[in-house]
C-alpha cells in the first residue's frame, strides 16, 4: 500500500502508520513475481514491461450489496473479493501478474475486521501466485474493496468472438455459490447436511479458475467468468458476438454436481434455477468448435445464427431466458 491514503490523520496519526506497516509485512511476504520491479512501500507499484498485452480489470466488494456480515468472517470476504476480480483475468485467457486493493472502512472498525479482510486477500494471492503490490486504505460508511488485477497474455479471449457452429463450453461447476447462498438464508446451522455445507462452502470460498482459462488460449472463440448465473453471462457472449447462445437443460443439470441436486431436493428448488440465475461460481464459459474441445471442459449448448439465450427442455421444447444477477436489484 501506498504510505500516503486518505484515512484522516487527525484521528490516526500514528495508528495510520501502525496499519500501514503491518499490512505491508502481510503482503511482502506474499508470491514474488518477475513482472513486479517495485511493490508496497512507496507511492506507486512499478511493473516491467513485457512482449504480451496488458490486461486489467477491477472489481467492487461492498458491504450489503456482495456480502452480508452475517454469513461471512472477515477473512472470507477479503478471500472473494479478490478471486472474483482475478476471475475476470482467467476469462480472457491471461495469466495475473499482479494486484491493487483499495480498502473503505468505518473509521470505529475493529483491528480484526480490517485485519482479517487483508489476511483473506493475503491468501488468496498465495493461491493465485498473484502478489498485492499496493493499494489505498480510507475511511467510509461501510466496508467495501476494490480490487485492480493486472495480467498478461499474448493474445486474449474476448467476448465478441463467438460463431454460429460453435459447442458452448462449461469450465468448473454451477449452481452450488447459489444454492449455499439460499441454505445461508433458509436453514440454521446445525440442521445442514454434509451437501449444503459444501454448497456453503462453495459460495464462501470461490477459486478463480486462471490455469484452466490459459489453456482455453487457442482453443476458445469467446469466453466469459459465471459470475452472474450461465443465462446472464451467456447473454453478455450473446450480444457481443451478434449470435443465438443455445442451451441444453439436461447438460446443465449434469454441470450443477450432486450436491447441488441434494439441496435442491431438499429445499424444493430448481436447479436449472440456481445455474441459470444464480451466479458467483466464478465458473468460465466459453465457446468454440468441437475439435478444439478440451478434456476438462463440458459441452452444454451450442451457438446459432440470430440473438439472445435459448433453452432446449428435456422434452425438446426451447424458450428464451433472460439475465441472472442484477447488482442494483438484489442484495447478497
Amino acid at each position: 500500500m501506498p504510505r500516503r491514503n486518505s484515512l484522516p490523520t487527525e484521528k490516526l496519526s500514528g495508528e495510520e502508520f501502525l496499519r500501514i506497516a503491518w499490512l505491508t509485512r502481510v503482503f511482502s511476504s506474499g508470491p514474488g513475481s518477475k513482472d513486479v520491479s517495485l511493490g508496497i512501500g512507496d507511492d506507486a507499484a512499478v511493473l516491467r514491461a513485457n512482449r504480451n498485452q496488458w490486461v486489467w480489470t477491477v472489481d467492487a466488494c461492498v458491504q450489503d450489496v456482495h456480502f452480508n456480515w452475517k454469513w461471512l468472517r472477515p477473512e472470507d470476504v477479503g478471500w472473494r473479493s479478490l478471486q472474483a476480480a482475478v476471475s475476470d483475468i482467467a476469462a480472457m485467457g491471461a495469466q495475473p501478474v499482479a494486484a491493487l486493493s483499495s480498502l473503505a472502512l468505518p473509521g470505529d472498525a475493529q483491528t480484526a475486521l480490517w485485519r482479517g479482510v487483508l489476511r483473506g486477500q493475503s491468501r488468496a494471492s498465495k493461491s493465485l501466485d498473484c502478489p498485492v503490490i499496493g493499494g489505498n486504505l480510507s475511511r467510509a460508511s461501510e466496508v467495501s474493496i476494490h480490487t485492480t488485477v493486472l495480467g498478461h497474455v499474448k493474445r486474449p479471449i474476448l467476448r465478441s468472438g463467438a460463431q454460429p457452429g460453435d459447442e458452448v463450453w462449461l469450465v468448473g461447476s454451477v449452481g452450488a455459490a447459489a444454492a449455499g447462498l439460499t441454505v445461508l438464508r433458509r436453514v440454521p446451522d446445525n440442521e445442514r447436511d454434509s451437501a449444503m455445507r459444501s454448497c456453503v462452502n462453495a459460495w464462501r470460498h470461490p477459486r478463480a479458475l486462471t490455469k484452466e482459462g490459459a489453456l482455453l488460449n487457442g482453443r476458445a472463440h469467446a469466453a466469459i467468468d459465471v459470475s452472474d448465473g450461465v443465462a446472464g453471462d451467456s447473454l453478455h457472449i450473446s450480444r457481443a458476438s451478434k449470435v443465438a447462445i443455445v442451451l441444453d437443460a439436461s447438460a446443465l443439470q449434469l454441470a450443477a454436481g450432486a450436491s447441488v441436486k441434494r439441496v435442491a431436493s431438499a429445499l424444493r428448488h430448481s436447479v436449472l434455477d440456481w445455474v441459470l440465475t444464480g451466479g458467483e461460481d466464478y465458473a468460465l464459459l466459453a465457446t468454440g468448435p468441437a475439435r478444439n474441445r478440451p478434456s476438462f471442459v463440458k459441452c452444454i449448448g451450442i451457438v446459432e445464427r440470430g440473438h439472445g439465450v435459448w433453452l432446449n427442455s428435456v422434452d425438446g421444447k426451447r424458450q428464451r431466458v433472460g439475465p441472472g444477477f442484477d447488482h442494483f436489484k438484489l442484495k447478497r
